[in-house]
């Protein structure tokens, strides 16, 4: 996969909601041609090796931790029921399985996955509260999972372990069907996102983009399209965690304000918002401080929570990130790194595409010009893409000025 087909996969991403669906034609048939074109000896040698990682991934640590987490799930649903929870299990399940990785990954999550567990079987925190913090911030531990699989899988192609990358990528694809799209649909579903809109079909044509580049032994093919469906995952979290602050603020206005149910979906947010607030923290610091704070049961009345204030924090927040993208481009190019500016470009462009709900009248206009941006970059045009990025910024700028 050349740079122009990348290009046009963001423009189909920005524009063309056909072009969508994962395992769409277009894809299908490139891949198909490409298969055709191989010796007898490389397709019987493929067909091994997807063979052998089919097997492989059953045993991976990551099935196994998604086997964890389901059976968690599934002890901690007697809560919603309002059945007694065997917590000796579900305990008994995050240390074998999952433990050891949450704590490497982000000890916070774990002290309070821990701490949410031991509360709740002492009776000293409400099952269900404490089942919302253990599924979020186990989903929030799924989310840099899947970032470092992305990497691992990067580092085996520059090893030139081609079979090792694709167990990898095979351990990817499974996180991504059994726990990070379940999530995406969730949230399109109560956004009425579909097409170019649609978190789900984002996430799969990203995945079929990279498992295209990965066939091909493409490094920087396959780098670029990390973001795609990096970002697009990314954005389900955010957009779980403002949902709840939507839902929260909807119930109190209708009367429907019991204390239980909207400190649940406080839980639900700020398990939602941990996946992604450090990373966030880079583009407004004070802005993703304020969403902690806000999400955070012991600092905040969820009767408290104001919806559009929450919009406008993130805003602020994904504005700061794009921002902080397009100077990194400016960098990459002076140091002729044209592979890492387009990476930086696309990743600007994916958080810019965050937020399109919140663009209004200024959504096809931006995105137009985003596109023509990352074109001017991954070409090495600097000349062209200053300009554009200029006007790019200032429309932003007074997105969260006006």
């Amino acid at each position: 996969m050349n740079k122009k087909k990348v290009i046009t996969l963001f423009s189909s991403i920005v524009f063309a909601g056909g072009v969508l669906a994962g395992c769409s034609s277009d894809t299908e048939e490139t891949y198909t041609d490409k298969k055709e074109e191989a010796s007898v000896e490389q397709v019987e040698e493929q067909q091994t090796s997807d063979e052998t990682t089919e097997v492989s991934v059953e045993d991976s640590i990551t099935s196994k931790q998604i086997e964890a987490y389901k059976l968690m799930i599934e002890e901690l649903g007697n809560a919603k029921e309002g059945n007694p929870v065997d917590w000796d299990k579900v305990g008994s399940l995050y240390e074998a399985d999952l433990q050891d990785a949450v704590t490497e990954t982000n000890g916070d999550f774990d002290q309070a996955i821990v701490t949410a567990k031991d509360a709740a079987a002492a009776g000293e925190l409400d099952a269900n509260i404490a089942k919302q913090i253990i599924d979020k911030l186990t989903q929030s531990y799924f989310y840099h999972k899947q970032k470092s699989l992305h990497k691992d899988v990067i580092a085996f192609l520059e090893e030139e372990k081609q079979a090792d990358a694709e167990l990898a990528f095979a351990e990817l694809k499974l996180l991504a069907e059994e726990v990070i799209i379940p999530t995406a649909v969730k949230r399109d579903s109560y956004y009425e996102l579909t097409d170019t809109f649609s978190m789900e079909q984002s996430i799969q044509a990203g995945l079929a983009a990279q498992e295209i580049a990965l066939n091909e032994g493409n490094i920087e093919d396959f780098s670029v399209l990390v973001q795609l469906t990096d970002k697009s995952i990314y954005r389900s979290y955010y957009l779980a965690a403002q949902s709840y602050a939507e839902k929260i603020e909807a119930a109190v206005a209708e009367g429907n304000a019991d204390e239980l149910n909207l400190t649940i979906m406080q839980a639900e947010a700020w398990g939602f918002f941990q996946a992604i607030k450090g990373s966030l923290s880079g583009g407004d610091e004070a802005a993703a401080q304020q969403l902690d704070e806000l999400f955070s049961l012991n600092m905040t009345n969820p009767v408290d929570i104001k919806a559009e204030q929450v919009h406008d924090l993130f805003t602020k927040a994904f504005v700061g990130k794009s921002k902080v993208y397009h100077g990194k481009v400016v960098t990459a190019l002076e140091e002729g790194n044209v592979n890492e500016a387009t990476i930086e470009a696309l990743e600007g462009n994916m958080f810019v595409k965050a937020i399109e709900l919140e663009l209004g009248d200024d959504r096809i206009a931006l995105l137009e010009q985003a596109e023509k941006w990352y074109d001017a970059v991954s070409e090495n045009k600097g000349d062209e893409a200053a300009p554009i990025s200029e006007s790019i910024v200032a429309t932003l700028d007074k997105l969260i000025n006006e």
